[in-house]
Parts: structure tokens; C-alpha cells; sequence
């Protein structure tokens, strides 16, 4: 029967030679690549958990003020202003406050081409400030293009890993770190992406206190902004808010995107909040590669307008009404999120009912909360060596390797396209794959 597991090893190992893969270092496009050649050649669907893409429909809001703004406002022949388009740039001023409490300026809003580009220019800025900063720290495990970027910006790099390191103990190592003054910035993800931890805001008290005494700058990802479900979010410019660092670093670039909260990946559209205390900072050595020792300008001017000059004015537009529609509180961008937590409470389970363990395993005292991501190994296996076992499965991931983390021997799923459908898929493998790998 056409799908059954294992599937034949002989025709995967060549389909896998051919593409050129190492499980163990395979990035998230390279595992995607080759499962896409494995379902064509054999006719097979793969339950697709390496690929951090949204499974749920993109927001109708966004679509709509974004049509209108093509087809009725005339904006295709205009290009849009570096430092984005006045509407968006308000309109996340307040999202800002209604969601994170935090006041902020619509000059400290920058509309980026997603997330992937406000990182690349935090760094860019981070890394310049000071000729002997020139190291960017990453709390891992993190998503692993940000390295990448450092590289292609001729950085370097360094990493402390969380597993174990959590509290005053990574306060401590950061603090250690830091101490040799060669940290331009300190980058990580939260809720985190592979382990969907968060750091409390203890813990961010403590860090905001050592980049402010060491001038170093907080880079903070925040893709998954109120999807820590153990908490309730929705409702704007009431308590709860979601912990940033923002409310204790003087130098701190916050990334938002549309991507993951409102399901918009499709058009690139995030904004980089630049903390107001920096935004007028000055430094001589950024005046080299930027032409101006203004963080703002720095940012906007030397580092937007080189690259893409612009987010393209459709997807500002987007953005704008989907921030203006949570804001107000006539959309509830959380609530179709949690079916993510539900997925992954569901997946989790199957994993663990069928020999597998969790890697990160808890946040702090308090238990994992159910997201975007989680970590499993199996017993016996390395995570690059339990990757391309599961292939044969029809199982696809990526290992913790890739995102820096220490535990080698671990896998990162993603729950975003494992719908309803493909849970008795998803079940029927893991056993197939238990009762050939008994433990």
C-alpha cells in the first residue's frame, strides 16, 4: 500500500545522496528540500514538522486594507518613505502600548521586510557601535539564520546555552561574558523558538541591568508575541502583558512580526521598535559604515536604505490595520492562535506515548507551556542520526544542532501543519517506528 512506513530505504538514501544532505547539520531549507523530492518520487505525504510556516489563513484584514490601498489609494507607482509610512508607524506605536505597555513614538517604529531584515540591521548596528564590539552574543537555542547574518556581516559570535543556565545562574554567565568587552549585542527569541520558553521578567530585570551597565544592546525577537498560552494576552491595555526587555534596557531593538500573529508571511511585513532612549544615542564608529553615529539614522538611512530602501507600501498597509484592529479590540489575534497549543498538546503526547522524550522540558519550576515548538529525542540516538531515521517514516524535522544548542541529541517539531487530519497519521507512525526501535 502506497504510503506505508518504512518507506523503501534504499530509494531514500539515494534520494538523500543526491540532494546533497548531512542530517546532522541539514538546514530548515535543506531537510525541506529533500522531503519535497522524497513525496514526489514515491508518491508519499510526510507529517511536515521542520518548517516554521503558520498553518492557519492568513488575516482577512490585512488582505483587504491591503487591496485597498492598491486598487483605490494609487500606492503601486509610489515608493514608500525609508523609515515606513506614517499610518503603520502609529498604529504600532500603539499596538505597543496596548499590548507590551510600553510607550514608544512612531519614530521609534521601523517597518521591516519581516523579522529576517530587523535582525539583520540590529546587528548591523550592534556589531559597529564600538570597533572592539564586535561579537554578538546569542542566548541559545535560537533560530539559526541569525547566525548566518552575523557571519555575512563579518561578525562574530558567541553563545550561551539556557538548558540548564536559567536565573541568577544565567545572569551570572551573561555577566561573565560580557566582562570581556568585546559584546556589541545579546540576541535571542521569545516565546523561544525551538524550546518555547520565555524569560520572566526577573530574569529580563537582570539582563536590561547588565547591558545598561556594560552599553551593550538588546536584540529581542518577539514573532510569537502573546503566544505563551499558559497566560492570557488578548485583551489590549489590560494586564497581563508579555515580558520584554524593553522595559529595563536603555539600548534595546525589539522585533515584531506579522508573520506568526496575524498568519501574514507571505508579504514580509514586521516593525523594528527601536527603544527611546537609543534612538538618539550617538557613536563615533558607526559614522564608517553608515554615515551618520546616530543609532536612528544609523538604522534607517545607513542600513535600510542600502539594502531595500523600503517595505514595499501594500503590506504597511496591511500591517497598519491588522496593529489598528488589535489595538482597538475589534480583532482577537490571540484566540485562533491557541489552536497551536492545542496541536502541540496533542503532538507532544503521541511523542511521549511512544518512547520519545522531551529535551527542554520546562520552563523554570513552572511545566512547558503548549505552542509553535517543543524539543524531543529518542533513546540511543543522536539528533542527526534520529532525523534521518524518521524520514523513512515519513517524519520530517530539524535537529537542535542547527540552532546551537548543546543537546546534540535532540530534534526541534514545529505543530503549525499537523491539523486534525494527520493526527492518526501522525500516531500510526510513531508507533510503526517504536515497535522497530524498541527501547
Amino acid at each position: 500500500m502506497k504510503g506505508d512506513v518504512p518507506f523503501d530505504r534504499d530509494v531514500v538514501d539515494r534520494i538523500v545522496r543526491e540532494n546533497r544532505v548531512d542530517f546532522r547539520s541539514a538546514s530548515i531549507r535543506d531537510a525541506n528540500r529533500v522531503v519535497n523530492a522524497i513525496e514526489q518520487e514515491l508518491g508519499v505525504e510526510f507529517i511536515r514538522m521542520e518548517f516554521g510556516i503558520p498553518g492557519l489563513p492568513a488575516n482577512e484584514i490585512g488582505i483587504q486594507a491591503e487591496v485597498h490601498a492598491l486598487t483605490r489609494e494609487g500606492i503601486a507607482s509610489q515608493y514608500a518613505p525609508f523609515d515606513g509610512i506614517a499610518r503603520l508607524k502609529q498604529a504600532a506605536a500603539t499596538f505597543v502600548k496596548k499590548f507590551l505597555d510600553l510607550d514608544v513614538g512612531p519614530e521609534c517604529c521601523v517597518p521591516t521586510v519581516g523579522n529576517m531584515q530587523g535582525g539583520f540591521l540590529s546587528q548591523a548596528v550592534a556589531g559597529r557601535m564600538r570597533k572592539k564590539k564586535d561579537t554578538i552574543l546569542y542566548i541559545d537555542p535560537g533560530f539559526s539564520v541569525n547566525k548566518s547574518q552575523t557571519r555575512f556581516l563579518g561578525l562574530k559570535t558567541d553563545s550561551i546555552d539556557f538548558y540548564e543556565t536559567r536565573g541568577s545562574k544565567l545572569i551570572d554567565r551573561i555577566q561573565k561574558r560580557l566582562k570581556k568587552g568585546d559584546i556589541g549585542g545579546v540576541m535571542w527569541n521569545s516565546p523561544n523558538n525551538p524550546t518555547w520558553i520565555v524569560f520572566t521578567d526577573d530574569e529580563l530585570q537582570e539582563m536590561g541591568n547588565l547591558f545598561n551597565e556594560y552599553d551593550v544592546v538588546a536584540i529581542e525577537d518577539v514573532a510569537y508575541l502573546c503566544m505563551d498560552f499558559r497566560q492570557d494576552y488578548s485583551k489590549p491595555g489590560e494586564e497581563p502583558y508579555p515580558p520584554t526587555i524593553a522595559r529595563y534596557a536603555d539600548n534595546a531593538f525589539v522585533l515584531i512580526s506579522a508573520s506568526k500573529i496575524f498568519s501574514y508571511a507571505g508579504q514580509r511585513a514586521a516593525v523594528t521598535i527601536i527603544s527611546p532612549k537609543f534612538i538618539h544615542k550617538e557613536y563615533d564608529d558607526l559614522r564608517e559604515h553608515f554615515g551618520s553615529k546616530r543609532v536612528l539614522e544609523a538604522f534607517v538611512q545607513g542600513g535600510m536604505y542600502p539594502t531595500t530602501s523600503s517595505v514595499p507600501q501594500g503590506p504597511q498597509h496591511a500591517l497598519a490595520a491588522m496593529f489598528e484592529a488589535a489595538g482597538s479590540g475589534t480583532l482577537n489575534f490571540v484566540e485562533p492562535l491557541k489552536e497551536y497549543g492545542r496541536r502541540a498538546a496533542l503532538m507532544r503526547k503521541a511523542f511521549k506515548e511512544n518512547g520519545f522524550q522531551l529535551v527542554y522540558d520546562m520552563d523554570l519550576e513552572k511545566p512547558l507551556a503548549d505552542g509553535f515548538y517543543f524539543t524531543v529525542s529518542y533513546p540511543g540516538f543522536s539528533g542527526g542520526e534520529l532525523l534521518k531515521e524518521l524520514v523513512y517514516y515519513g517524519l520530517s524535522a530539524t535537529t537542535l544542532e542547527i540552532t546551537g544548542s548543546t543537546r546534540l541529541e535532540g530534534l526541534r517539531v514545529c505543530t503549525s501543519l499537523t491539523g486534525e487530519e494527520k493526527f492518526e497519521v501522525l500516531a500510526r507512525r510513531l508507533k510503526r517506528f517504536r515497535e522497530d526501535h524498541p527501547v
